[in-house]
């Protein structure tokens, strides 16, 4: 019985590559001595890092990227609210900074924010920056918080 498993274990042992119980083992010629008869094999091995696109991001990515395809939420003013139940509902939005307005539903993206919900006074967003989200409110300016 030991000599059946120690025979199936030298047959696995060869069928990895790694040199059987009892057999001399393979000698490194990467250390060989000036004059020595080996020839020397140069392995140069480069670690290569892939990184899937599943909620994680790059480490090697910028964090402040040069154009976010849209405005900063700080900059964005809410305008106006079309009400209209939970799937008609429509937001217009202001950026201060470049003085370009946005029309936009539950669901849509307005630079590093998403509409996650639009009510009847305020739209409720989720904003990403370096990486951490963080749930804002933005609610309509009425003329007399304006000018008070």
């Amino acid at each position: 019985m030991v000599s059946a498993a120690l025979t199936l274990v030298a047959l696995l042992a060869s069928l990895v590559g790694a040199p059987p119980a009892g057999s001399p083992a393979l000698q490194d010629t990467s250390q060989a001595q000036p004059g020595s008869q080996s020839p020397l094999l140069e392995v140069y091995r480069r670690e290569t890092f892939v990184y899937p696109t599943d909620s994680r991001r790059n480490p090697f990515v910028n964090l402040i990227e040069e154009d976010t395809g849209g405005p900063i939420f700080e900059n964005l003013d809410l305008t106006g609210i079309i009400f209209g139940g939970s799937a008609g509902s429509v937001a217009s939005l202001v950026d201060r900074a470049t003085e370009k307005s946005y029309r936009v539903r539950r669901g849509d993206i307005v630079g590093n924010a998403r509409v996650v919900e639009i009510r009847p006074d305020a739209v409720v967003f989720q904003v990403t920056q370096f990486g951490v989200t963080r749930s804002e409110t933005l609610r309509i300016r009425r003329e007399e918080e304006e000018q008070g």
